[in-house]
């Protein structure tokens, strides 16, 4: 059985994908250091990230927008998982960026499941000024339209300031996930009461300013593995990470959403069409503009949910690895002037471009 096991929670947005992939290239020299991170669970296919396969396990209550056929298909993925870690000699690290949005009887129910005496839950968290238009962007990723300020309101409706009143309404809904993860000071008394006081460690996500190597430290840090980690990382296409839209592209893309609503189209074409102009039009171009950010207006409240947040942080006995003031937005990250013409115009140029080469495809198919 596993002496100890190093449980990654995410938050989603906080470079897990990243670390989730440098940890897959490092596997088989980890195993050989006595640290288990598994890249095979269920046949030849290796995975990088084990989120999957808790669904295997918690199903629909925990996870309500993974449909049921997934569930039940990736219920042996999570007993293998479990059999790997808990026949370990050593030390054993799994990692899923969405276990943070599950409520505490879901928590209960992995550490139970994988049932390592010594369990520590590493979370990886960025500020809401970054989490906020990152999430956004992947709303719209997903088919959706709405713009961010009716985003955030519909966030402002599930968190009224009462931050005990707030916990137990995120606790009841299954689909208020959003802040379940993100609201970290909650997030970590939640697993505390699972695992321990002393046994949950937060990483703080810095700043682009830091380098590109920042936070894989800290995590190497977050995980108690200087000595077997390498220093410097190896590098991963950024291609097998998540490369984030700017701001024209979350437009124009939100555009498109929008235009097909409604429509007699067959949906799972449209999220071929959809991903092929992101992966292909939109993201391979060389000057793409400025990130998404948050809006200047909202601002204020999403920083008094920040400095609610690390309030909680601040009682907790979680152990912060980073600054944790890196936790609060920056009042310089914020969107100033709107989009700019130029950078939208580029961009639905590609995308027109994309589509006309589909509809001639089509045509002489």
């Amino acid at each position: 059985m596993a002496t100890r096991l190093l449980l990654h929670i995410g938050t989603q947005k906080s470079g897990t994908t990243y670390l989730q992939r440098v940890l897959e290239r490092l596997a088989i020299r980890l195993r050989d250091q006595g640290v288990l991170y598994p890249i095979r669970l269920v046949g030849k296919k290796e995975i990088y990230n084990h989120e999957p396969a808790s669904y295997g396990l918690l199903g629909r209550d925990h996870y309500p927008w993974v449909p049921q056929v997934r569930v039940d298909a990736e219920r042996p993925a999570w007993d293998v998982l479990v059999k790997k870690v808990r026949e370990w000699p050593g030390t054993a690290i799994v990692s899923g960026e969405a276990i943070s949005v599950v409520r505490r009887t879901g928590a209960e129910q992995i550490v139970s499941s994988l049932d390592v005496a010594d369990t520590q839950v590493i979370i990886t968290a960025r500020d809401l000024g970054r989490v906020i238009p990152s999430s956004w962007q992947q709303h719209v990723r997903n088919g959706r339209s709405s713009k961010m300020s009716a985003y955030i309101q519909t966030l402002a409706n599930k968190r009224r300031g009462d931050l005990d009143a707030d916990e137990a309404l995120w606790e009841s809904d299954p689909d208020l996930t959003f802040w379940r993860a993100y609201a970290i000071g909650s997030l970590v008394k939640r697993w505390q009461s699972v695992v321990g006081p002393d046994r949950v460690t937060v990483v703080t996500v810095p700043g682009r300013e830091a380098g590109p190597d920042a936070l894989w430290l800290r995590f190497r840090e977050g995980l108690g593995l200087n000595e077997v980690l390498p220093a410097n990382p190896p590098k991963v296409d950024l291609l097998t990470a998540n490369v984030g839209l700017t701001e024209a592209e979350v437009l124009l893309l939100a555009a498109f959403n929008k235009a097909v609503e409604g429509k007699q189209y067959d949906p799972k074409e449209v999220r071929a069409v959809r991903m092929r102009m992101i992966n292909e039009a939109l993201t391979t171009r060389a000057h793409r503009g400025k990130s998404v950010a948050l809006p200047s207006e909202r601002f204020e409240l999403v920083h008094s949910w920040a400095e609610q947040d690390v309030e909680a942080l601040l009682h907790s006995d979680a152990r912060v690895v980073g600054d944790i003031a890196e936790l609060l937005p920056s009042a310089q990250a914020v969107e100033t002037g709107g989009p700019d013409l130029d950078d939208l115009e580029r961009a639905a140029g590609q995308a027109l471009a994309l589509l006309s080469g589909l509809a001639s495809d089509t045509k002489n198919s």
